[in-house]
């Protein structure tokens, strides 16, 4: 009996990730069944597919990431380079070049949670440079999200307004859990680095409004006003990458959001440790 229209080749079209055929662990089957998860890119030996200047990385969750710059490229990195991780230059793409981004998936002033594993470059800046870990929106648009770290401290940012933390005390060459998330509602933003507990902001944080609109996502970098280039790039590895399209900052949330970072560090023991 047939079971689908769908017709079925046993290799990959031009110019698009292969299929990839996973082995799951019981972290990843975990991971996989939290239906708000859209967004979560990890590079593999079967899910990469550089086609010229593009490459492509297809997600476990159904959205691809996708840059058109030749300098952003998937190699190995974390601990004894043992995994494989996606490498940012710092700095900015290139005319006509497109910064890492998931094509068509847009936070459209929603709730959201983002969680990135990532090592910094040797010759990343502890000062001066804003390098960012993903955003949603264009670079100076009232309606813009960033999250970054500039001066060694955690900001996230909405609009002409920014959250920022302390000193968190990045060290280059190290390996990090960072994560962001933002309630709408309450329009209350949290940001944390290697430990299920939020970062405390700086003075009296400003009121976020909701923002991400229209643009797709970005990691490691911003889309320039024109969506022609990258701006504010990362400079080191990302290793994975999960976004929420809901919140984890309200008190009912706060054991799954301990959850699902216990369940994303568990990887990564040699790396960091998850307070």
């Amino acid at each position: 009996m047939a079971v689908s229209a769908i017709t079925r080749v046993p290799f990959a079209m031009p110019n698009m990730p292969a299929r990839p055929i996973y082995t799951l662990s019981d972290r990843d089957r975990r991971l996989l069944a939290y239906d708000a998860l859209k967004v979560w890119i990890k590079p593999d030996n079967d899910n990469v597919r550089r086609s010229g200047k593009l490459l492509r990385v297809a997600g476990r969750k159904g959205y691809m990431g996708l840059t058109s710059d030749d300098a952003i490229v998937v190699g190995t990195g974390m601990a004894g380079n043992a995994k494989p991780v996606i490498k940012f230059p710092g700095g900015v793409t290139g005319s006509g070049e497109l910064p890492f981004h998931v094509p068509n998936f847009i936070l459209n002033n929603s709730g959201y949670f983002a969680a990135i594993v990532i090592k910094w470059d040797a010759a990343m800046a502890t000062s001066g440079v804003a390098y960012q870990f993903f955003a949603a929106g264009v670079d100076g648009s009232p309606t813009d999200i960033a999250f970054y770290m500039l001066n060694n401290a955690l900001n996230l940012q909405h609009g002409d307004l920014t959250c920022s933390t302390s000193s968190v005390g990045f060290v280059a060459g190290n390996c990090y859990l960072v994560w962001a998330s933002y309630d709408p509602v309450t329009k209350t933003p949290m940001v944390g680095v290697n430990s299920v507990a939020p970062r405390n902001w700086t003075g009296t944080p400003p009121t976020l409004e909701a923002a991400g609109i229209n643009r797709e996502v970005v990691l490691g970098g911003k889309f320039n006003p024109g969506k022609t280039a990258g701006t504010q790039m990362f400079l080191g590895d990302i290793a994975e990458a999960f976004i929420c399209d809901e919140q984890m900052v309200t008190a009912d949330r706060d054991i799954l959001r301990a959850e699902l970072l216990g369940d994303i560090a568990s990887l990564y023991g040699a790396d960091f440790t998850l307070a």
